[in-house]
């Protein structure tokens, strides 16, 4: 095999091994690793700081758990240095550089800039002065006073990239949501550039949102056209029904009235008959027998129903309703306004003023955190119960790695001082949880495994309380996610949990979906 693809697969492998060697909270190499029981590692420092235990001066509050499963850790947990890792690492990372070094794509000479006559391979670059650096000139820079303010970084062609595009000065500030540098000069340059920073965003989200309304202006025209068309035929249909049945009723008159003229003529054959005979018995003659052949008495019979064709239009138009009605029925007409209750949410989470949004907290609500009892899990439980019934509710989760939603008990009593209120009650006795790209579906702690065909936006909630039913839905598209049987033990509620916040990448909110249009009436119904 040739000696390049041999340095290639092992270049391959040995990358490979060094984002095994990162931690998961820092992204850098490990430092000090320890290993938790899970068999997840961190850095000693990470760890620390994840647990707020980095400062000795400040009581650490809440139980231990791992940032990548969540399990919940014991609280006397003695974090050990996992020596075996920490040599694979400083292995690892040492055999780095030679093994770059190795390649044989060798990389361009650049020259020092400053050298006069015999010029030097520069070892640096300055910033400063839009040069390359030979190892004296680079050692002149950092002996001379007025040099050594000068940023000197590694040796490279490409100075411009160091440089801020629009000001022309050095990139000192990192920004993470453009995931580019920005220039750093002072605490007014600082709040210069967030300001600049937040203008670009925010410029960058108006076509966004000017896209939004106008896909939502074109969804509503078209959708108001399609019920438009709808109505159209339903009212075309009711048209129709009507004149069969006022065709009906003119024909069944019609055919009445020659009924009618019918009987007449017979009952004028009778009365001729009767007054026949009168005659022949006022004879004075001797007794004769008679023989009179009166006219058949024609008999109404059944043998046409006035009813039968308007039976078969009621049955059309019962037809039509199973069809309109009973095939469309909608989850969203079902759709609960429920709200959540501050007093139940964990002393690390924050719910917003009107009670619809819930994220991990950067500052604990210092009443709540006096709490005693508090629940293991990061949850708020909402304020409705349901008993009987059935009852849909939705969740928008949008782009959340960690989130779990659910159904929890509360209290028995419903008395917020009850030892059970103040205890475990957000504990999820159902729910579907979401980490990383991956869904459990859970009942009464048997999780498994839940394969969803397309990322879920928004969860909705099915209760069925009578029928003993608990289903999962994709609230974009109504696709059935899962569904429970279950005994139900008492009220229930609907519970969430937003996770813990890791380095920001987890602190959107959850948000409970309320039907904006408030002329729509929501379903109450038990019976539903």
């Amino acid at each position: 095999m040739p000696s390049h693809h041999t340095q290639t697969v092992e270049e391959s492998a040995n990358m490979d091994a060094r984002e095994e060697l990162k931690c998961p909270v820092c992204v850098e190499p490990f430092t000090d690793p320890v290993r938790l029981p899970c068999g997840h590692s961190f850095c000693r420092t990470c760890i620390q700081v994840v647990w707020n235990m980095d400062d000795p001066k400040t009581s650490r509050e809440g139980p231990l758990f791992c940032p990548e499963c969540q399990i919940l850790l014991p609280p006397d947990l003695e974090l050990e240095i996992n020596s075996d890792l920490q040599r694979k690492v400083q292995d690892v990372f040492a055999r780095a550089p030679l093994l770059e070094g190795s390649s044989q794509m060798s990389p361009a000479i650049i020259m020092c800039d400053q050298c006069i006559g015999k010029t030097e391979v520069a070892v640096k670059s300055c910033l400063t002065c839009d040069a390359s650096l030979c190892s004296a000139h680079t050692l002149l820079h950092q002996q001379r006073e007025a040099l050594r303010g000068h940023s000197l970084i590694k040796v490279t062609e490409d100075l411009i990239s160091f440089k801020c595009k629009e000001h022309g000065e050095e990139l000192k500030l990192f920004c993470q949501e453009d995931q580019i540098a920005k220039v750093l000069e002072s605490n007014k340059s600082l709040l210069l550039q967030r300001r600049h920073l937040s203008e670009s965003a925010k410029q960058d989200l108006e076509p966004l949102f000017s896209e939004v309304s106008k896909n939502a202006e074109a969804y509503r025209v078209r959708i108001v056209e399609k019920y438009r068309q709808i109505k159209a035929h339903i009212e075309e249909d009711q048209k129709l029904m009507l004149a069969i049945l006022e065709t009906e009723a003119f024909y069944t008159n019609k055919w009445l009235r020659w009924r009618s003229e019918s009987l007449e003529c017979h009952l004028k054959d009778i009365n001729a008959a009767l007054r026949s005979s009168q005659t022949l018995l006022e004879e004075e003659n001797d007794i004769v027998f008679l023989k009179v052949e009166l006219p058949l008495m024609s008999v109404i019979e059944h043998e046409y129903s006035i009813t039968d064709k308007m039976k078969t239009v009621e049955q059309l138009v019962d037809n039509l309703n199973k069809v309109v009605l009973q095939k469309t029925q909608r989850l969203w007409s079902r759709l609960r306004a429920i709200s959540l209750d501050p007093e139940s949410a964990h002393p690390e989470l924050e719910v917003s003023a009107d009670s619809l949004e819930v994220q991990w907290s950067k500052k604990p609500t210092p009443e709540r955190k006096q709490k005693t009892n508090i629940s293991s899990q990061y949850s708020v439980q909402a304020k409705e119960k349901f008993s009987s019934g059935s009852h849909y509710w939705e969740v928008a989760v949008w782009k959340k790695p960690y989130w779990l939603i659910g159904l929890s008990y509360g209290s028995a009593t419903g008395d917020p001082d009850s030892e059970l209120y103040n205890g475990d009650f957000n504990s999820a006795f159902c729910y579907i949880y979401h980490g990383n790209g991956k869904y459990l579906i859970c009942q009464n702690s048997n999780e498994k495994p839940l394969v969803v065909r397309k990322k879920i936006q928004k969860l909705g909630v099915w209760i069925d309380i009578q029928k003993g039913n608990v289903s999962f839905y994709d609230g974009e598209t109504l696709a059935l996610l899962h569904s429970f049987c279950v005994e139900f033990s008492g009220p229930v509620y609907p519970i969430l949990n937003p996770c813990i916040d890791i380095n920001g990448q987890n602190s959107q909110p959850l948000a409970i979906v309320h039907l904006r249009n408030q002329n729509i009436p929501q379903s109450t119904s038990q019976n539903d």
